[in-house]
């Protein structure tokens, strides 16, 4: 079952890939930027912050054979190692930026090197993960510099400066990157052609609806097909259905009364508040969010 769900998610990017660049290309139509955020909190509100829900029963596998109050356990490490970096933000948002960068490209690259995989099959270490993760991260960097500059902005406070990158930077890396993806071992041409749209949409589109695409409709979607068929993290005491009304209920309201706190905190507009919000929220729950998707625990 889980196979067939598979290949009806990979045709479903597929068309939903080519409809966006043909949307695009033809009509060169390009929302204002306060539309992609209302549909980026949106879409990351209902689909992106819940696939980390998962994390809870991840950490009762890991903990419940240490200690009986594992809850207490998971819950303080998780807020901690949240907070911390959340401080880091605060005080060092130049810094905390380029580390949230190499940790969603690794999270990234390690997630879709391992998709499907068993435990024992899992890979930490491979070059594969780092250029994929490299590809889905440096891709909108390399393409639209502007306008990720201008995300970057509202997230640290100042521009980057200085930074260029040549028409013959841009080919090459568009040959290694379809290279790698064309070529790449153990993996089904369905695959492959999902690989080489999701990098188009990197290449083509604009950076905040290449990366709903991505986050939301590739990423996401995969986390929660491996968590529910496969790892099985579903808690008993709980059908899929009424579990997922809970975690997306739950992540839909804790969004929104995170935006309305961080807009009268920073007293800046709504969209600003958004791409703070989204960006940096996240930065701070994938850091734990990676650890413990890393870490082994029995899938059954």
């Amino acid at each position: 079952m889980i196979n067939k769900i598979n290949i009806i998610h990979k045709k479903s990017f597929v068309i939903l890939s080519i409809a966006s660049l043909l949307v695009f290309y033809t009509f060169t139509f390009t929302p204002r930027i306060d539309y992609q955020v209302y549909v980026l909190f949106g879409l990351v509100s209902a689909i992106g912050i819940p696939h980390g829900f998962f994390d809870f029963s991840i950490g009762k596998k890991i903990f419940k054979k240490y200690h009986k109050k594992w809850i207490l356990y998971f819950t303080l490490s998780y807020i901690f190692i949240s907070f911390i970096y959340l401080i880091a933000w605060i005080f060092l948002p130049g810094l905390s930026l380029l580390l949230f960068l190499f940790l969603a490209a690794y999270h990234f690259g390690f997630e879709d090197y391992n998709y499907m995989q068993e435990t024992n099959k899992v890979a930490y270490i491979d070059i594969s993960i780092f250029i994929k993760g490299l590809i889905v991260v440096f891709t909108p960097i390399l393409f639209h510099f502007d306008q990720v500059n201008y995300l970057f902005s509202v997230l640290i406070g100042y521009k980057i400066n200085g930074i260029e990158f040549s028409i013959i930077q841009k080919i090459l890396f568009i040959f290694l990157s379809v290279t790698h993806i064309l070529f790449e071992k153990k993996k089904s041409y369905l695959h492959k052609t999902e690989g080489i749209l999701c990098f188009l949409n990197f290449v083509i589109l604009p950076p905040l609806v290449s990366f709903i695409l991505y986050f939301c409709f590739m990423h996401s979607i995969r986390h929660f097909l491996e968590s529910i068929y496969i790892s099985k993290l579903v808690p008993n005491n709980f059908t899929t259905r009424n579990f997922l009304i809970l975690i997306i209920s739950t992540s839909v309201v804790f969004s929104i009364l995170s935006v309305f706190f961080i807009s009268n905190f920073y007293e800046i507009s709504i969209s600003d508040t958004v791409i703070k919000f989204i960006f940096i929220i996240l930065a701070c729950l994938t850091l734990p969010h990676m650890i413990f998707n890393i870490l082994p625990y029995s899938k059954e």
